[in-house]
């Protein structure tokens, strides 16, 4: 059916004006379909970043109860470490503490004859792990320039040590 205005024209019929009607909805489901797939596919990578991001984010807190773990280690080897410097130095003690009262019974001449013979800084150990009066006597047995260099050692050697103790 066709009807036509007072100007003479054609008007749509009512069939075209359905068939408009249907193709207009068909274009639109068509763009709503590609606004769809572009949203989608604008979000997709969206997704796949937060996917990365989620994935180094494991990385890094697996990495880090990796290091904490390390860290722990470390701590107990050095706690060991310690432990054992200590063991050590206690042995060194005792060890030198023997070889005081060795030099201590033995006569000032012979012990400063001894320590003549030895380096001077294992002389300077030994005269400071013994009695002040015991090591007076010592040096006082020893040749004058080995006692007075073996003296300044021991001067140089309690400057340290008092510095190291203020500090």
């Amino acid at each position: 059916m066709q009807v036509w205005d007072t100007t003479g024209k054609k008007v749509i019929s009512t069939q075209q004006i359905k068939r408009k009607d249907r193709i207009f909805c068909f274009l639109f489901s068509v763009s709503c379909l590609l606004s769809f797939a572009i949203c989608s596919y604008a979000q997709q990578p969206a997704a796949q970043q937060r996917s990365s991001v989620s994935l180094e984010e494991e990385r890094l807190i697996i990495l880090k109860a990796d290091i904490k773990k390390e860290i722990e280690r470390l701590e107990k080897l050095k706690k060991e470490i310690e432990e054992a410097q200590k063991a050590l130095d206690m042995k060194i003690q005792e060890g030198l503490l023997k070889v005081a009262k060795m030099y201590e019974s033995m006569p000032p001449e012979e012990a400063a004859r001894k320590l003549e013979k030895l380096d001077e800084d294992i002389a300077v150990i030994i005269l400071n792990s013994l009695k002040p009066k015991t090591a007076g006597k010592i040096l006082a047995q020893m040749e004058n320039d080995k006692a007075a260099s073996i003296s300044k050692k021991i001067l140089i050697k309690g400057k340290v040590l008092q510095e190291k103790s203020s500090q």
